[in-house]
């Protein structure tokens, strides 16, 4: 028996400002029109820095001669939406906290592409909400979950994002729409018709593809030594150990990532190391041996991968000129720290007398030109010189008072060590950040954990301590939060110390 009241595909798309949501919900419209189809459209633009959602929500309904003009809704309601296309994680899963997924009824597609959000970037520790933690919660949430990242394959593509998304969308058949009616949308826009058309069928064909491949390792050159030493760490510390040991080939050379290897060893043997505790350090110490100095600085600006980002984030089509112009701002320390521990002392002493320490140099180097990649290419080239430098010897010296802390607390209370290794997200950066991230970390090592380890002793919630001093460092990089918070600590009942067993 037919249906006398016929429901309508309710499609919600989920975008960020400028990625073209609304040329992809005007070629489903338009396609949707000359299939035959009754089509409603409504578009909600966000506010400023992500704090509202971008969103495009459609109805489709078949046109049924003899029958009233079906009246259609301006906007979605929660758990009423067939489809849900969201161009990035996070709207994703903003929208299933609307309640727009429904595990009776939504069909999630979704990239896994991130965009952070300002209070992401703004975070003086790592403040990137983990992806791999949102996909299990949209998961349970959709009734059918799919995750793509169309980011990529829209860069090997050469086209635009919601090309892309369009072909994914038509290749899981989840519209009333003919493929072929949405490829003539993109013909009769006639813009970029051929980079949107190769978008389309890129998506198109990545939507039957599997995208749960499990977790690999970065390939890595096969040294003698190298692979053994990867190997005898459990499962879970020898990826992100792979990992390591690629950055740090790249960022210095096969020995400096050998010395990251030996830290590695020495902590593995450590009777109270688990394969969890031992991962983080892996990932944080291969992060605090890649420090952001000049000479990576450069590095990490001409990349290939930055490059096509830039132009990606442009716009840019086949054939136009892009100019990408790098604003940098050296300071004293940055210039100073290049210069070996035996000068750069006496002129730190000077240029501090002489009230330089916060002058900076502001510099855009043009690094399309000529010129200006010569500039950046000479910074690159000085790294053979970084073990020289009073940078590295700074980083050196934290670098083994920081692992000693770890050590040191890890045989009587691993739960504390772990938090120990977690306060390394503080030193970040260079500059003013990079300072005040130091002053920091000195801090909470001073007033929480050296006390504890210079008496043998420990406190029960040391553990949880280091946690919340960590987080008010993170959100108020300034200290003064973290100064209330460490004031706070020292008058609680609980924070005296016990003998440690």
């Amino acid at each position: 028996m037919k249906n006398s009241n016929p429901r309508p595909t309710c499609l919600l798309i989920a975008a960020l400002g400028g990625e073209g949501g609304g040329v992809l919900a005007g070629w489903i419209t338009e396609a949707a029109v000359a299939s035959g189809l009754v089509a409603g459209r409504t578009s909600i633009p966000g506010v400023a820095q992500r704090t509202g959602a971008t969103t495009y929500y459609l109805e489709l309904m078949p046109r049924e001669p003899g029958k009233p003009h079906p009246v259609l809704a301006l906007n979605p309601a929660p758990g009423q939406v067939d489809v849900l296309l969201a161009s990035e994680l996070l709207e994703a899963t903003r929208l299933a906290g609307f309640g727009m997924i429904s595990a009776e009824r939504t069909t999630l597609i979704a990239n896994t592409a991130r965009v952070y959000t300002m209070d992401e970037k703004m975070t003086m520790g790592d403040g990137r909400i983990d992806a791999e933690r949102l996909k299990p919660i949209l998961e349970s949430a959709a009734k059918t979950a799919v995750f793509v990242d169309f980011n990529a394959i829209g860069q090997q593509a050469k086209a635009p994002l919601g090309a892309v998304m369009l072909g994914a969308l038509a290749g899981s058949k989840l519209l009333p729409i003919p493929d072929d009616a949405l490829r003539d949308a993109i013909r009769r826009e006639g813009k970029s018709v051929a980079a949107n058309l190769a978008g389309f069928e890129a998506g198109y064909a990545s939507i039957t593809e599997s995208t749960a491949a499990p977790a690999t390792a970065r390939p890595i050159a096969a040294r003698a030594g190298v692979v053994a030493a990867i190997a005898e760490f459990p499962a879970r510390s020898s990826i992100v150990a792979a990992e390591g040991v690629a950055r740090l080939t790249d960022y210095q050379n096969a020995a400096y990532a050998d010395t990251y290897l030996a830290h590695l060893r020495r902590f593995a043997r450590l009777p109270s190391m688990d394969d969890a505790t031992l991962a983080e350090l892996a990932r944080h110490l291969a992060v605090r041996m890649s420090v952001e100095d000049v000479m990576r600085v450069a590095q990490l600006k001409l990349r290939d991968a930055r490059v096509a980002r830039v132009i990606g984030e442009a716009k840019a089509r086949q054939g136009d000129i892009v100019d990408i112009t790098e604003f940098m701002k050296p300071g004293m320390d940055e210039i100073v720290g290049l210069l070996p521990p035996f000068l750069a002392g006496p002129l730190h002493r000077l240029v501090t007398r002489l009230g330089w320490s916060k002058v900076a140099f502001p510099l855009n180097v043009t690094t399309t030109r000529i010129g200006g990649f010569l500039r950046l290419r000479l910074l690159c080239a000085l790294r053979g010189w970084r073990p020289h430098t009073q940078k590295f010897h700074e980083e050196q010296l934290w670098l083994a008072r920081w692992l000693g802390l770890v050590e040191a607390t890890l045989k009587h209370d691993p739960a504390a060590a772990r938090e120990v290794i977690g306060t390394a997200k503080l030193v970040r950066g260079y500059g003013d950040t990079y300072r005040r991230g130091l002053a920091n970390w000195d801090r909470i090592a001073i007033t929480l954990i050296e006390p504890a380890l210079s008496a043998a002793m420990s406190s029960p919630d040391l553990a949880d301590h280091i946690l919340q001093a960590r987080i008010a460092a993170e959100k108020d990089p300034d200290g003064a939060a973290l100064i209330a918070t460490l004031d706070a600590i020292a008058s609680r009942p609980t924070a005296h110390l016990q003998a440690a067993q």
